[in-house]
């Protein structure tokens, strides 16, 4: 393994700090930056939150075919603003809440999460860069899978009907877009947004409370390639203030492919489980 200087290893200890920040939601999935426009707009009496989730489905392949997965694999590689990679992604769902999730800090480390359907549980590193293993509830886990498939916190929205609101139109990734307002409960709120020509979810924008003032976070979906019969985005933007953006790249999505081998706990989550 390559010898990482004392800054080259900060910066992606910060990188590993800040992932949930930079690619949190929802999935995810924080209050919207009036400075930026994204106060709601007079909303048009044509349109309805239910109608834009029901055309961006359909957009992408269907409720039908999406309720047919069985298993999601994907594989992809976080560049800096650089370019540089910084972090590899595995990521393997399957029916019954089987995860399996692979996070490699380049040159640094890994840190995993997962469950067989009945135990959640997560390895992390330390600041010693040693790894540590817990156990998790589902919400954590569910958090942690949102954070890395961005397809979940897209169908996930409808569950949250209750709690959105049509806001209107505004330019998003340079494309109109129809916007809804999602308000949840010890949440900070979240605009996501709908391309108004192909109904496609284009991403998702919220800004995060920190000492130092608002952290605007944009999230684009780009790169829209067919996997089967849903059509589904590849690379995935995280732009902060608009800049200092870092790129996901999906160079693989397999479905109904994930044996359940996959899913088999860790023996020191086992010993865990077993002593708690």
């Amino acid at each position: 393994m390559a010898v990482k200087t004392e800054k080259s290893y900060d910066s992606i200890v910060r990188l590993h700090t800040l992932l949930p920040l930079i690619i949190g939601t929802f999935l995810g999935f924080m209050a919207q930056n009036q400075a930026r426009g994204v106060e709601p707009t007079p909303p048009s009496t044509e349109q309805t939150t239910e109608n834009i989730l029901a055309l961006a489905v359909q957009s992408i392949g269907g409720r039908k075919e999406l309720n047919k997965i069985n298993s999601f694999q994907l594989h992809g590689v976080i560049r800096l603003p650089d370019g540089k990679p910084a972090v590899e992604v595995d990521l393997a769902t399957k029916r019954g809440g089987k995860v399996l999730g692979i996070l490699t800090y380049i040159g640094v480390g890994q840190s995993r999460f997962g469950s067989d359907g009945t135990t959640a549980w997560e390895q992390k590193l330390d600041e010693n860069n040693e790894a540590i293993w817990e156990l998790i509830n589902d919400a954590a886990l569910s958090r942690k899978v949102q954070q890395t498939n961005w397809l979940e916190w897209f169908t996930m929205l409808p569950n949250q009907i209750n709690s959105s609101e049509f806001v209107g139109e505004g330019e998003f990734d340079g494309e109109d877009c129809w916007r809804i307002l999602v308000k949840n409960e010890n949440e900070n709120e979240q605009i996501a947004f709908f391309s108004k020509t192909t109904h496609r979810p284009r991403g998702r924008r919220t800004v995060e409370r920190t000492t130092g003032g608002d952290v605007i976070l944009d999230v684009y979906f780009r790169n829209w390639e067919h996997d089967g019969k849903l059509l589904l985005f590849h690379e995935i933007v995280f732009s902060r203030d608009d800049h200092n953006s870092v790129t996901l790249k999906l160079d693989s999505i397999v479905l109904d492919k994930a044996k359940d081998e996959l899913f088999v706990l860790p023996d020191q989550i086992i010993k865990l489980r077993d002593t708690k």
